[in-house]
């Protein structure tokens, strides 16, 4: 009966959320994979159910449908600059609101944007473009095509998934017992 209630046989199964690993390393990963889901997520959303204006933008530029009426006049003049998209590649999806405060009133105008890795008739390189409907309180939209910088797409991508490999790096070292240095070897100790 004794045994039964000892404290290692109480206290044993905590030791199981016990680990060598370093407490903040673990933390870290924890958010650094928020950071990640943060980024990749709406890029996946955004490919497997496309929004229908944006879409409707890509394939006016491509010459196989017709853009939104708002959208008629931003298309004409990208395909008279560059020439028709061959090819587009999505890279990133943003999705948001933002609120302004007036003491006539406020206002929260919606905005979707999707980045694409584009390749042009006219341009030899590709390009990153970013299409843009801003969409009122009124329900009007507003369509924007501007050319967008790579750096600011690497730097994007870049930063999560370095900070995803350095807290891996992290949470996979397991924290050394004290007194136990990492230049002492356990051979070289038996054999004193």
């Amino acid at each position: 009966m004794l045994i039964a209630f000892s404290p290692r046989r109480c206290f044993g199964a905590l030791s199981v959320f016990k680990s060598g690993r370093p407490t903040y390393a673990i933390v870290l990963l924890a958010l650094s994979t928020l950071w990640m889901c943060a980024t990749f997520l709406p890029l996946v959303f955004s490919v497997l159910f496309p929004n229908r204006d944006l879409q409707g933008v890509v394939h006016a530029l491509e010459g196989r449908g017709s853009a939104p009426q708002e959208a008629t006049a931003v298309v004409q003049e990208t395909v008279a600059a560059v020439g028709p998209l061959t090819r587009a590649v999505p890279v990133a999806y943003y999705s948001g609101m933002t609120a302004t405060v007036r003491v006539s009133g406020s206002q929260t105008p919606k905005e979707k944007q999707a980045s694409y890795v584009a390749w042009f008739q006219k341009r030899p390189k590709p390009l990153l473009i970013l299409i843009t409907v801003h969409k009122d309180e009124q329900g009007h939209n507003l369509y924007e095509i501007s050319e967008g910088e790579p750096m600011f797409m690497v730097r994007g991508y870049a930063l999560p998934v370095l900070a995803f490999g350095v807290t891996l790096f992290l949470a996979r070292r397991r924290r050394l017992p004290l007194g136990e240095s990492s230049s002492t070897s356990p051979v070289a100790s038996k054999d004193r």
